[in-house]
């Protein structure tokens, strides 16, 4: 199979996805990387950059992915490619960068994007309303519900959850260690307390049922035919708003309630994620409109280029990021601060979108995305600097 080029790329999804990754770093930035949690430092920086990026920058980086998959496997279909074995390749290959990128850092998506998406790869022959179901079991955080029910009817609580106990002892390397002690810690029990806190937390269930959204976003056309459905959406992002009152009426409920503190707990971390799918979907729907605003498109497209190398943008993020805050680096976990931390990451975001811009002009891809793609398709005839392909 040869490599192709798409040559009919949706740009609002690709300025979706690079705000979207602008997003994520901003929140590693005043999380130091993580660091934060070895020593917190709460105030409105960290309150203001949770609310509005928290959870939902991630969020929307899962809904694109799982849309990514639906446009690349639409496009090989029609021209007649079962493209799920390859597909399933190229995650396997997403997921050893994602482990090497872990080894640096270990609160790297990439292998949680990955082994996720093998479920796409099952699910692809299934009917909407099929992946609808499952995405919506998901999304109310069906397992997490389960353990409330059993925990509500007598069950024994879970003790203190296992990514505390890991992630102290890795957040004690990372501010004290070594380069050879972050990246022996990162080789397992770094990884280790990464994914404990995916599923004790229930974010690896959003995550999945994001990506089931975002393929059926890609079924319907949607990012293709929005703008004739605007007054539709206009309506819908008004009764988000309003379900998002229910929701905050309810957590406060909980809060004040006389439940007994497990239940209470646990039913308001699911809310919390309601909460936070309700700001994904009404943030993705203002930037929608906010991108139909002729005099915003122009300013908003600048985020496409970093969108097109997202692999390459997120990576470089933590080539650099982690040596600012990390012991064996600066060390700038402590003393820094928060406004500094935030002010810096809106500066190397804007040198990102920069150099990307300028990358983009002159080549198709960003470098991992090349390799990625590359690998892909075992061949190293990808066509790489704009104009020199073979024709």
């Amino acid at each position: 199979m040869e490599p192709t080029r798409s040559k009919n790329r949706i740009q609002v999804i690709d300025c979706l996805r690079g705000f979207a990754l602008f997003g994520l770093f901003i929140v590693h930035m005043v999380e130091y990387f993580e660091l934060f949690w070895h020593a917190p430092e709460w105030g409105w920086v960290h309150d203001t950059v949770f609310f509005l990026f928290g959870g939902k920058a991630y969020a929307i980086f899962a809904l694109l992915f799982g849309l990514s998959f639906f446009i690349i496997m639409d496009n090989q279909a029609r021209r007649g490619v079962d493209f799920r074995g390859r597909f399933a390749w190229r995650l396997a290959l997403l997921l050893a960068m994602g482990y090497l990128h872990g080894l640096l850092y270990s609160g790297d998506i990439l292998q949680v994007l990955a082994l996720s998406g093998f479920l796409l790869v099952l699910i692809y022959p299934l009917g909407t309303r099929w992946i609808l179901a499952i995405a919506a079991l998901l999304l109310l955080q069906g397992p997490l519900l389960a353990l409330l029910l059993m925990i509500a009817t007598g069950a024994k609580a879970p003790a203190e959850p296992l990514h505390w106990s890991l992630m102290g002892e890795t957040f004690a390397i990372y501010a004290n260690g070594s380069f050879a002690d972050v990246f022996q810690r990162n080789v397992f029990w770094g990884q280790l307390g990464k994914w404990a806190f995916m599923v004790e937390s229930g974010r690896i269930w959003n995550v999945i049922g994001l990506f089931l959204v975002g393929f059926v976003l890609g079924r319907l056309r949607f990012f293709e035919n929005y703008r004739e459905r605007l007054p539709l959406l206009f309506a819908a992002f008004g009764a988000g708003l309003l379900l998002l009152g229910v929701v905050h009426v309810s957590q406060a409920l909980i809060s004040s309630s006389s439940l007994p503190e497990a239940v209470a707990a646990l039913g308001g971390e699911i809310l919390q994620h309601y909460v936070n799918n309700l700001l994904t979907i009404l943030g993705v729907l203002l930037f929608l409109f906010v991108y139909e605003i002729r005099w915003m498109k122009a300013p908003m497209n600048w985020l496409a280029p970093c969108g097109r190398m997202s692999l390459t943008v997120y990576v470089t993020q933590s080539l650099y990021g982690v040596p600012l805050f990390y012991g064996f680096g600066l060390g700038l976990y402590t003393g820094f601060g928060q406004v500094n931390a935030l002010l810096l990451g809106l500066a190397l975001w804007c040198v990102q979108m920069l150099i990307a811009h300028a990358w983009m002009k002159r080549y198709y891809y960003g470098p991992f995305e090349w390799l990625w793609r590359a690998g892909t398709y075992l061949s190293m005839d990808v066509p790489w600097r704009r104009g020199r392909e073979r024709g």
